[in-house]
């Protein structure tokens, strides 16, 4: 009996650990908070306190006040079929989800390669060939490229 119990406060500490690590971000990423801020024409006169950029191979992205919300008006190809945007809130991980109107299209300047802009909480860098990667608070965020897309 005493065996049984232990066996089971095991695997109860080991499906704890697992189902946390999985809402934590991916550790192979950047700090994208290292990157040089961009310098150029990130804001419009009717939204005020957001930022928006284009990324060097045309797909649209905003970032929200106080954390959110933070994200592009684009998806990977391997993105849920029917999404058209990617997502995130400080209250939450990110997530892809339909749009009938575009959210963070605006005319605004390319945010460079190896470039951020930060927003009351919130950052966003492109990094190689145009990777978008985004951070909110708490650990919430996103890196979408081309073909893959990963969320937190």
């Amino acid at each position: 009996m005493r065996r049984a119990v232990i066996v089971a406060a095991v695997a109860f500490v080991g499906l704890s650990v697992a189902q946390s690590a999985a809402a934590e971000p991916p550790h192979d990423h950047n700090d994208i908070r290292e990157y040089p801020l961009a310098q150029g024409n990130y804001t419009t006169d009717t939204d005020y306190a957001h930022k928006f950029f284009k990324t060097p191979d045309g797909r649209h992205c905003g970032i929200g006040p106080n954390g959110g919300p933070v994200g592009c008006d684009a998806v990977p190809t391997d993105a849920p079929p029917g999404t058209n945007q990617v997502v995130v809130n400080s209250w939450g991980p990110a997530e892809y989800r339909h749009s009938d109107t575009p959210s963070f299209t605006r005319d605004v300047d390319v945010l460079p390669e190896g470039c951020r802009l930060e927003n009351w909480g919130a950052t966003c860098a492109v990094e190689h060939q145009g990777t978008v990667h985004c951070e909110t608070y708490d650990d919430h965020g996103f890196v979408v490229a081309a073909t893959y897309g990963e969320l937190w």
